[in-house]
């Protein structure tokens, strides 16, 4: 759980969306991944309008992919070492409790 004795920052985490998981019901579904600061490559995946785009447009049926993405996220360890900080993300495809903690690179964030 988030320490809410920090003050924490919000921001966006820099992702990609990378493929339509669903379009049979609108809002279309869609694959959001990035990597953190191990190298590892995380997925979410939901509906379009719970990820934030370039110009704040959405992709359609004849975007193509990959394109630009971003997560909200919250820093909670802003300066860790080799330039890493340690992030929260809020989104219920996350895992069970919706809540999720990563160490990524400080540029993934805007």
């Amino acid at each position: 759980m988030v320490d809410q004795s920090r003050e924490e920052t919000a921001s966006l985490l820099i992702a990609e969306a990378v493929r339509w998981v669903d379009l049979n019901d609108f809002p279309y579904i869609v694959e959001v991944v990035f990597t953190d600061a191990d190298g590892r490559q995380h997925s979410i995946i939901d509906k379009t309008p719970l990820f934030w785009f370039d110009d704040d447009e959405e992709p359609d049926l004849d975007t193509e992919f990959p394109i630009p993405a971003y997560l909200d996220a919250v820093v909670l360890e802003p300066d860790l070492p080799g330039d890493r900080v340690r992030i929260a993300i809020d989104h219920r495809s996350v895992n069970d409790d919706g809540y999720a903690e990563f160490t990524v690179a400080a540029h993934q964030l805007t």
